[in-house]
């Protein structure tokens, strides 16, 4: 600031105050200045009125020149005033204040202005920024922002916010985050213009949550939510336990800073309450961390504590009341829940698979009967069916026998069902027939066979037979022990039918040959059958084979016993079962 000669500067006041036209406000600098103006010395007039016309010819050429000072740049103004006197001195000096506005660049906006006076007096300030002037209530047209609402949309599960004057700014370009606190980290957020409405769900919303907005407008602040309370399902207390020194360390997390209380308490299983533990246990907590951009995170420690299943740890919140209270050395019996469940489901998807195997195991054994039911068992093989003299007893055997076998494959020849041919041929050369074909010869086993047997190795004659029937199968039977005694005992094997009276000792002529009891040893049959055959046969065949044979004998056996039990009541007891 300079001065002009005769006017000094005694007071300097620089201050900041609100300036322009009402539409285009802006910030200006208010410099108060006490000035004092002085005779440069010439002689006053004797006439009082004459003296006072020159002292206001003095004043009225003073002028004063004001400079403000910017970090890069100055500006400076010469103010020529005139003034009515405050003060008289001796008729030479006048005192007044002077108030200069000057209108600050917006480019100068944040930036320090000092003013100096060649008498030494200083002042300086620093220039608000737009941010700081708008927030001071500055009436500025680039202080204009839109502001932001809230409704609520409970179809939609969330608050909507919106910018109110829509029309106004719906082609204003702006920027919006949101920040947990006033003092949090602010989350930009994909809300570009007010043409749209931005969605906060029900469970985020928080008396802290603020949101800003910002453009060629100073940044703003809007926190909708501060009359809404914190959901105790937003609030989480983890525990963890150190051994050394022994210490139960808590953390709470919420998305708002909290006032809020932990303490340790003794929880009553019957009374299903928490009562505060009186201990001497030290107690730390830090401060309150910002984790996330959304969380808050309390942390602190008990120490020296006392391992119990029953100490707790539990949290008072304002507003909120009492949460649920957490025991780190709780005995869980529930760690065995899950062990069992698995277990269950192990023994039900084991017992699933089990059905399922069964099932499959059941339709493939279904097809490969149903494929052994199509096919021979057994590959040809040629027998001779001998009956005994005393035919009678077992001729039902006989037969099913003879069907069993052919129906597995085997090419049977039976006597009691050869009558024509024996008529044309003979016993004898009808069984010569057979046998140069190259089978097998199965004798039938009875009493009334072994007797006849001994009586044939004596060479005494039978009694005349009074059937056909029976003459001819005793013929052949006598024909077959013929063949034995020449030797030929390679192709013959002996059979009995279980439930008969067996033998009481085989001849000797039939001693040394394979007996077979049927229905119980069929497998060996079955085998000695095939042996030497020019198929080979498996296991499973024979088997299988042997289990057709079997089932048929016993079937037919039930069915005979019960015949003739209606039939012969109290028959020969000793001989049937």
């Amino acid at each position: 600031m300079c001065e002009n000669e005769g006017v000094s500067v005694s007071g300097l006041h620089v201050r900041l105050v609100q300036c322009g036209e009402q539409k285009a406000w802006s910030v200006c600098l208010q410099i108060l200045l006490n000035v004092t103006a002085t005779d440069t010395g010439d002689e006053a007039s004797a006439d009082d009125e004459e003296g006072d016309e020159d002292l206001e010819s003095v004043l009225s050429s003073a002028s004063v020149c004001v400079c403000c000072y910017y970090p890069v740049q100055q500006h400076s103004k010469t103010l020529h005033f005139t003034f009515n006197p405050t003060t008289l001195q001796d008729d030479k000096t006048i005192q007044g204040g002077v108030s200069l506005v000057v209108q600050v660049p917006k480019a100068e906006y944040g930036s320090p202005v000092v003013v100096v006076s060649p008498t030494n007096s200083t002042t300086e300030l620093t220039i608000p920024t737009q941010e700081e002037a708008c927030s001071r209530g500055l009436d500025a047209v680039y202080c204009k922002a839109p502001r932001l609402y809230s409704r609520s949309a409970p179809g939609a599960g969330a608050f909507l916010l919106y910018v109110s004057d829509v029309e106004r700014w719906r082609t204003q370009e702006f920027l919006v985050c949101k920040r947990h606190e006033r003092d949090g980290v602010c989350v930009k957020l994909p809300w570009r213009n007010a043409s749209q409405e931005f969605g906060v769900s029900f469970s985020s919303v928080a008396p802290c949550l603020c949101f800003e907005i910002c453009s060629s407008f100073p940044r703003v602040q809007y926190c909708p939510f501060m009359n809404e309370t914190v959901s105790s399902r937003s609030v989480s207390v983890s525990l963890s336990v150190s051994s050394s020194p022994a210490a139960v360390l808590w953390n709470v997390t919420a998305p708002c800073r909290l006032k809020l209380e932990v303490r340790l308490c003794v929880w009553d299983w019957r009374n299903s309450s928490c009562s505060s533990a009186h201990t001497h246990t030290h107690s730390h907590t830090h401060r309150w961390t910002q984790t996330n951009h959304t969380h808050w995170q309390l942390q602190g420690e008990f120490l020296y504590v006392q391992r119990h299943p029953s100490l707790c740890v539990q949290v008072e919140v304002s507003g909120l009341g009492l949460l649920d209270p957490v025991c780190p050395f709780e005995v869980r019996r529930n760690h065995w829940s899950i062990p069992l469940v698995l277990c269950v489901c192990l023994l039900c998807v084991t017992m699933l698979g089990a059905y399922a195997v069964q099932g499959t195991l059941k339709s493939w054994e279904f097809r490969w009967l149903k494929e052994e039911e199509e096919t021979p068992l057994v590959s040809s093989v040629d027998l001779l069916l001998v009956s005994p003299p005393d035919v009678d007893g077992v001729c039902v055997q006989m037969c099913v026998l003879s069907s069993s076998l052919s129906a597995l494959g085997f090419s049977v020849s039976l006597d009691l069902c050869s009558g024509s041919a024996l008529c044309a041929v003979g016993p004898g050369p009808w069984l010569h027939a057979a046998l140069r074909r190259g089978g097998r010869v199965v004798l039938v086993v009875t009493p009334g066979a072994c007797a006849r047997a001994e009586e044939w190795s004596r060479g005494a004659r039978p009694e005349e037979q009074e059937l056909l029937e029976d003459r001819f199968c005793s013929e052949v039977f006598e024909a077959s022990l013929s063949r034995l005694r020449g030797r030929a005992a390679g192709p013959f094997l002996l059979v009995q039918f279980e439930g008969h009276c067996p033998p009481q000792a085989l001849p000797e002529l039939l001693q040394g040959l394979p007996l077979f009891s049927l229905p119980r040893q069929s497998l060996g049959f079955i085998t000695e059958l095939t042996r030497g055959a020019a198929h080979t046969h498996t296991n499973t065949h024979l088997r299988a084979a042997a289990r057709v044979l079997s089932g048929a004998l016993r079937d037919s056996r039930r069915t005979h016993t019960h015949t003739l039990q209606h039939k012969h009541n109290n028959t020969h007891p000793d001989c049937w079962i």
